[in-house]
């Protein structure tokens, strides 16, 4: 399901109950790991640099619990393994194939949670909250136009370098004097690519970036301030842009409390209640998103931070804790234990 999916049943003996849905992305990243450790990827050029190895693992982990105490459950566990995370579009894939029904792989998931472990958060720590806790992520290429020529006689020409840094530049101002300042969002030029050598006046420059947001109105209003930027710099400077904006992920937005509420219970059981809730929140996204939008559920943080250096997400020596990957499998069966128990 979902062409490289794959989705397990548990089925409880004690009686009819819900369908439980418990996610775990797969997918590794084309990075090359740096980390001196004994365990470290042996495929060149890919690695587990976001702790999906580890949800993987951690679900394992819980089924393999579950599954010895079906006799106790009522109701049913679907597991998911979703592949294509990284800006692929995974879940959309599996939702596509009816991962969330009930004709295609066991019944129909009335509640779905995730987890995502969090190699900057201290070991024991599980952020979970109402609301925004990830953010949506779309992409932007910005095509700057001039015309070229000798870079002794500027006359005449458009220099799309100085057009392209202005718009650079300009860009910087949405976030700070177009946003309200309680919001939050963000516009960063990833790349920019233009010119053919050092005595030549560039005719076009291209520029690529993200968008950040928690809000739909957010979303819309980086975007549309992106546009008027690029219209009014390429009028000023006598060039011209072409402005593409692709929306990718939406917000995972936790919009059930009864489901928060339920994992902070769960997740109380096992760290303490000190410990479980915080009000964790990045700009970083997740498709896991798309699956909140059609079924209660929630998504939550586990912290996993290995002492000295840090070891960040999507970096060459990112790592964690692996004593996280045993809390996540135990806040899965306590949240389990709590939904379906006899």
């Amino acid at each position: 399901i979902g062409k490289t999916g794959v989705v397990g049943i548990i089925r409880g003996e004690a009686g009819e109950g819900p369908c439980i849905g418990l996610r775990a992305d797969m997918d590794a990243l084309p990075i090359q790991e740096t980390a001196d450790i004994d365990y470290k990827s042996t495929n060149n050029g890919v690695m587990h640099a976001c702790g999906h190895d580890g949800h993987m693992t951690g679900l394992l982990g819980a089924a393999k619990v579950l599954f010895q105490e079906k006799s106790k459950l009522k109701g049913v566990i679907k597991l998911v393994f979703q592949p294509a995370e990284e800006g692929y579009g995974g879940a959309q894939v599996m939702i596509d194939d009816g991962v969330l029904e009930g004709e295609t792989c066991g019944p129909k998931v009335d509640e779905i949670y995730g987890i995502h472990l969090w190699s900057v958060e201290n070991l024991g720590n599980i952020g979970c909250k109402e609301g925004p806790v990830m953010a949506a992520s779309d992409r932007f290429e910005i095509n700057v136009l001039g015309k070229g020529g000798h870079g002794a006689a500027p006359q005449g020409t458009v220099d799309a370098i100085v057009e392209a840094a202005a718009v650079v530049t300009s860009l910087q101002t949405i976030v700070s004097r177009n946003l309200d300042p309680i919001d939050t969002g963000v516009v960063t030029c990833g790349t920019i690519n233009g010119g053919f050598g050092f005595n030549i006046i560039a005719d076009e420059v291209k520029i690529t970036g993200t968008c950040r947001s928690f809000k739909s109105k957010t979303q819309e209003l980086l975007k549309s301030r992106i546009d008027t930027i690029c219209c009014g710099i390429a009028h000023t400077y006598g060039g011209a842009i072409n402005f593409k904006y692709h929306y990718g992920y939406p917000a995972t937005v936790n919009a059930y409390p009864e489901c928060v509420n339920k994992v902070i219970d769960a997740a109380s059981k096992i760290v303490g209640r000190d410990y479980a809730g915080l009000g964790l929140t990045t700009m970083g996204a997740e498709d896991f998103s798309l699956f909140l939008q059609k079924r209660p559920g929630c998504f939550f943080f586990v912290g996993g931070a290995l002492p000295g250096e840090s070891r960040p997400h999507h970096k060459s020596v990112f790592d964690f804790d692996e004593r996280a990957i045993l809390i996540s499998s135990s806040v899965y069966v306590q949240l389990i234990r709590n939904l379906l128990s006899n």
